[in-house]
């Protein structure tokens, strides 16, 4: 078509295409203004500019129907993979003491203090898991009896928790408490007194079938009645397994202050720490006198 050109016009909504002589054209239609060479230039730069931006964010893939109507290379739909519901779910299963740890099926969350931790899977047996939440328990209230009991007289001045325990040592030694003879305080009578007093309570234990009761042998000690509320007793339950288990470091720890600097008790040991931290401290016993500086 060499004497023919198509000329598109927009008049009206409407694209009409004519082909004609260029010649036969009417001025105004045949000799259509071009935009200088500087402007288009500038406007396919632009243009340009945008396709590569478009190609480095992954943005057109996504949401095509907001860059273009047409269907072109930035407008294919990409199915995404519904990430939320999938990390809700794991995220749910995830045991809360390690982050990304699985939660154990039988470790379910319903009990006091369950956030997941079992690691050598013991607890998978239903029976042994009862077991091991009633033993916890009754550790943990030993120790929050223990701990308290051990930094007491220290603090008053009786004297620590090692050096407590001589007298039994001693032939005919006089048990004593807060620094006041106990009646009764021979070590004979004493041991016969917990003799009966633990095979009372774990009888009642033996005999009780109900897992949560045998928690409370004899009943659950409540004088102040706050368990009347199922809100806040759940909420007690919890903080009795946590400071339990906090006082059962603490005893552990003791012990292994004791065996580190033998007797001498928590508080003084303490002291000696915070008087000299560079020297007092566990490298003092684990390092050799001849490295340490």
């Amino acid at each position: 078509m060499e004497n023919g050109i198509w000329i598109l016009l927009s008049a009206a909504s409407t694209t009409i295409p004519l082909l004609q002589p260029l010649s036969a054209c009417p001025p105004h239609i045949a000799y259509l203004p071009k935009s200088p060479p500087r402007q288009q230039q500038e406007r396919k730069k632009k243009k340009k500019m945008a396709s590569n931006a478009l190609r480095t964010c992954g943005f057109a893939s996504v949401f095509p129907t907001l860059l273009s109507s047409s269907r072109s290379k930035f407008t294919t739909t990409v199915a995404l993979p519904n990430a939320y519901s999938n990390a809700s779910s794991r995220f749910a299963m995830s045991a809360e003491w390690m982050p990304g740890q699985p939660r154990p099926p039988y470790l379910d969350g319903s009990a006091p203090g369950d956030f997941g931790f079992d690691p050598l899977r013991l607890g998978e047996v239903p029976e042994n898991l009862e077991r091991f939440k009633e033993s916890e328990l009754i550790h943990c209230r030993w120790a929050m009896l223990a701990v308290p009991g051990i930094l007491v007289p220290e603090a008053l001045g009786l004297g620590n928790w090692v050096k407590a325990q001589e007298w039994a040592a001693v032939p005919g030694g006089q048990a004593t408490y807060l620094g006041n003879p106990v009646p009764w305080g021979t070590l004979p009578i004493i041991l016969a007194i917990e003799f009966i007093a633990i095979a009372f309570v774990e009888h009642q234990r033996s005999m009780e079938k109900d897992p949560e009761k045998k928690k409370y042998p004899g009943g659950a000690f409540d004088p102040l009645g706050y368990s009347k509320d199922p809100v806040k007793f759940k909420e007690y339950k919890i903080k009795e397994v946590k400071n339990g288990r906090l006082a059962l470091l603490a005893f552990v720890g003791f012990c292994v202050q004791q065996s580190a600097y033998p007797g001498t008790g928590p508080l003084e040991n303490l002291a000696t720490h915070l008087a000299d931290p560079w020297h007092n401290n566990i490298g003092d016993v684990i390092i050799p006198r001849g490295i340490s500086p």
